[in-house]
């Protein structure tokens, strides 16, 4: 039988060795092991958000070849995110159990066994299971990375941080799928074997990142905040006095800082993280707020950006066309990306969400009524990823250590499912109604945003063990 004095004993040193830990990462200077693990992870989102995106600007050729409809092109991009739904959620659990870093690495690599069966795929159903394997892999390692650079990282940059990395994927990973989609299906078309081929090549090149796996084995350290709680308080001190020294790997014969005060192996017995833990207590409501924001913003901005190529087509533009219109489009995305790291470190994310969301249906109203679409445009998208940005900084500040991950992870398998049902509603949508009704829909899940984000506490500021 277990020892309760024991085990509150144990709970007492580890709150304190949570206090010492956070203290630590504090005070290490921010410097360039800082931004080489988010150049690694961010790298990761970047080729993940390519991989998100690839099969909206493939899907005019694609359509044309197997003679799809719109509800079908939708399909495509509903059975990779709930692959992703999927995938973060068993990541959440692993990353808790195993860690963040090993979670990484096996997810990119089933990423890439998918993106190879997809540029082989001989038929509509195989390349919809190619794309189901794709999601799981970009799932799990979507919400692992976030989760890691956010355990990384001091109080004071932690928002800018987790930001930053999805300039990469956001921002600079949206508009390089739309420049890369518009390169290979436009001038390279021909080269690549035409229109039957060139979106083959399109999915197929994505299996290089594959090396990224050599980079995270050798350079990515563990999060320490997972490594103190799993007991193992040697590795938690080696990692942070590799950052201190300003290094992702340890020098021979480095001695190492013991920052935090503890015994090796003092733990709880072995951590069994479950699900239903979001929902217990004060957690609750930031779990219930959290989904709901999510699902409302994210299903929005995958749904407004892979129809973007389709609804310029319906606009008159052939298809090189469009894809170089939606290549300019997605400039403002990254803009917005950058905004959202710069507002991570100065704002409230209550306050970016929320009025965020706002100028959001302002915009979406417009573009679905204007004819100026390459300003609208870029401003849609601008929102949509300042507060898909925000929502995931938001989101690894809501929970304590222990259950960050499945937390994280769960949130990210709700904005996923979202992601991949909204899409198909708004292909339903769009053939019944035509390409007004797609951004109708997306302005009033916005308003749906708005008024949930009031609900949620504010945690700019607070370190993540309060």
């Amino acid at each position: 039988m277990p020892n309760p004095a024991s085990s509150e004993h144990l709970e007492q040193l580890r709150d304190r060795a949570g206090q010492e830990l956070a203290s630590a990462l504090d005070r290490i200077p921010f410097r360039r092991a800082h931004v080489l693990i988010l150049v690694l992870v961010a790298a990761g989102t970047l080729v993940n958000a390519i991989e998100e995106y690839d099969v909206g600007l493939a899907a005019p050729l694609i359509a044309r070849q197997w003679s799809l409809s719109n509800a079908q092109v939708g399909l495509l991009t509903t059975v990779t995110f709930a692959g992703m739904a999927i995938g973060s959620l068993i990541a959440g659990a692993t990353g808790d159990r195993y860690g963040r870093r090993i979670t990484m690495m096996y997810t990119l690599a089933l990423y890439t066994v998918g993106a190879l069966a997809a540029a082989f795929s001989p038929s509509f159903v195989w390349l919809l299971v190619a794309r189901f394997v794709v999601g799981i892999g970009l799932g799990g390692e979507l919400s692992t990375g976030i989760t890691l650079v956010a355990e990384l990282m001091p109080t004071k940059f932690r928002g800018a941080a987790v930001a930053t990395v999805n300039v990469a994927g956001g921002g600079l990973g949206i508009f390089a799928s739309s420049a890369l989609g518009a390169l290979m299906l436009g001038p390279l078309e021909t080269a690549l074997g035409g229109p039957t081929m060139a979106w083959r090549w399109l999915f197929g090149v994505l299996a290089i990142p594959a090396l990224l796996v050599f980079a995270y084995r050798w350079f990515l350290p563990e999060s320490p905040r997972y490594l103190l709680v799993d007991g193992r308080v040697d590795e938690a001190n080696t990692v942070l006095t590799r950052l201190a020294a300003n290094r992702l790997r340890r020098r021979p014969g480095m001695p190492t800082t013991r920052y935090i005060d503890a015994v090796e192996g003092a733990r709880l017995p072995r951590q069994r993280v479950r699900l239903a833990e979001v929902f217990r207590g004060r957690l609750a409501r930031n779990t219930v707020v959290l989904w709901v924001v999510s699902a409302m913003t994210f299903g929005a901005q995958v749904t407004g950006t892979v129809f973007m190529p389709t609804v310029l087509v319906a606009r008159g533009l052939d298809v090189s066309t469009s894809l170089v219109y939606t290549m300019i489009i997605n400039v403002g995305g990254l803009v917005g990306a950058v905004l959202a790291s710069i507002f991570g470190y100065w704002f409230k994310r209550r306050v970016v969400l929320g009025y965020g969301s706002v100028v959001a249906v302002v915009v979406a109203v417009a573009f679905a009524l204007s004819p100026v679409v390459l300003v609208l445009g870029a401003l849609l998208q601008l929102m949509f990823i300042l507060l898909n940005t925000t929502t995931f900084v938001w989101a690894t500040e809501l929970y304590p250590t222990r259950v960050r991950a499945i937390g994280t992870g769960a949130m990210v398998t709700v904005l996923l499912l979202s992601a991949s049902l909204v899409p198909l509603l708004a292909g339903v949508i769009v053939d019944a109604t035509g390409t007004v009704g797609l951004f109708v829909l997306v302005g009033v899940m916005y308003v749906i945003m708005a008024v949930a984000v009031w609900f949620g506490p504010e945690t700019h500021g607070l370190v993540l063990e309060e």
